[in-house]
């Protein structure tokens, strides 16, 4: 496909004169030098960091066939937005959507601060619209974008969004660990965890840690991975991490290159969090930092006799108390899902959907997706029909 500048200038007041462009590429890479600087000097997630990409489409995407558009908006020769996208096809509808979103968290894309902040939704849909029609696709879905970021509504939340079916959730550390402790978590509790986290230390060779050497970094993914597999045929959940484009994602996130040794351990976003007793991976946290917050992306806990004692809460409680004692860290991001350990440290922010449509099919296809989105948050919401779908996986589970 074409890489040449689109030029969106004259959008919106205040958007410039004739020196704003947009360029649309399938290579990553040829726009690695404005992604990279986006990501050190502008606002925005790991998850739509370059490496976090790349990973993504040379395995998951790949698999998936979906095809990278990357998106750059440039100001005055400047850049100022990056959108990772990816451009797929179901039932004749050409979708673009977050790049790897169904294997990802909150969605933000990468901005310049001071546009970030100026931002009028009149240069967004103007933007919208320029990547379906030089992409030639019916609609954007874009997924699971925070409503208040960086100080403001998040210009992607576009006037028509509808609420996402689950919130994300992101709580705030302080320097004194006790009283984060206690701003989440009344004196009983506090009092059970303790108590729990003193029964797995007594049980022997308790040990915290995030990984650093190659061989605890291996070590860790695969009892994450060993971990998931074994939840999923006990709870029926499914696991997002089974197939083996997967557990190659989370290689590579992690840095992990064949053979292993020091020398083939790079740097990766992915960091990996361990609770062991015994000499065995109890519970494990697969985590990633950015700025003053730590995301946590996905988590897992060995369902054997240690489980009556939580391992992997009092492991979130050890990672708290040395966020607490890291200066640099102030937040505390639980990343998007409503599960009770999460409620316990932080609060739930409300995520939304947007859609944006340029033919007929793509306007039939957003109709259909925020009906079916709608119907998933009422039944995720609903205090009747959720635990009967937690008990149907677990019976669909109990059968294999």
């Amino acid at each position: 496909m074409s890489a040449a500048a689109i030029d969106i200038s004259g959008t919106h007041p205040g958007s410039g004169s004739g020196n704003d462009d947009l360029q649309l590429t399938e290579d990553l890479e040829e726009l690695a030098s404005e992604w990279t600087q986006l990501e050190s000097a502008g606002i925005g997630t790991p998850y739509h960091s370059l490496l976090w990409c790349k990973a993504f489409q040379i395995t998951l995407g790949a698999a998936d066939r979906s095809q990278a558009r990357i998106a750059l908006v440039r100001k005055a020769g400047r850049p100022v937005l990056l959108l990772p996208l990816s451009l797929s096809t179901r039932r004749g509808v050409r979708i673009l959507s977050f790049l790897g979103a169904r294997i990802g968290n909150q969605n933000t894309g990468l901005w310049d601060k001071a546009f970030y902040e100026a931002v009028g939704p009149e240069m967004i849909c103007s933007v919208l619209r320029q990547l379906c029609e030089e992409s030639n696709a019916d609609c954007i879905n874009l997924q699971n974008v925070p409503l208040q970021w960086n100080g403001r509504t998040h210009p992607l939340v576009l006037g028509t969004a509808h609420t996402s079916p689950n919130p994300l959730y992101r709580g705030s550390v302080t320097a004194n660990f006790e009283d984060t402790f206690k701003t989440f978590h009344n004196k009983s509790a506090r009092k059970n965890l303790n108590r729990k986290q003193r029964h797995l230390q007594e049980a022997g060779d308790y040990q915290v840690r995030k990984c650093l050497r190659p061989d605890d970094i291996d070590a860790g993914l695969q009892a994450f991975l060993d971990q998931r597999e074994a939840r999923a045929r006990i709870t029926g959940v499914p696991n997002i991490f089974r197939s083996a484009e997967a557990k190659a994602f989370l290689r590579q996130t992690a840095g992990i290159f064949e053979p292993l040794s020091t020398s083939n351990i790079q740097d990766g976003p992915l960091e990996i969090w361990t609770l062991s007793i015994r000499g065995k991976i109890r519970a494990t946290y697969l985590c990633t930092q950015d700025r003053d917050t730590l995301y946590a992306y996905s988590n897992s806990v060995a369902h054997d006799e240690f489980l009556k004692n939580s391992p992997g809460l009092v492991l979130i409680r050890e990672i708290v108390e040395r966020l607490c004692a890291d200066p640099d860290i102030t937040i505390f991001d639980f990343g998007i899902g409503e599960v009770h350990y999460k409620s316990s440290w932080s609060q739930p922010e409300p995520m939304y959907d947007s859609l944006f449509y340029r033919t007929t099919k793509g306007k039939i296809y957003s109709a259909v997706q925020t009906a079916k989105t709608r119907l998933k948050s009422q039944i995720r919401n609903s205090e009747r029909l959720w635990p009967m779908v937690k008990k149907l996986r677990r019976m669909r589970a109990s059968r294999h």
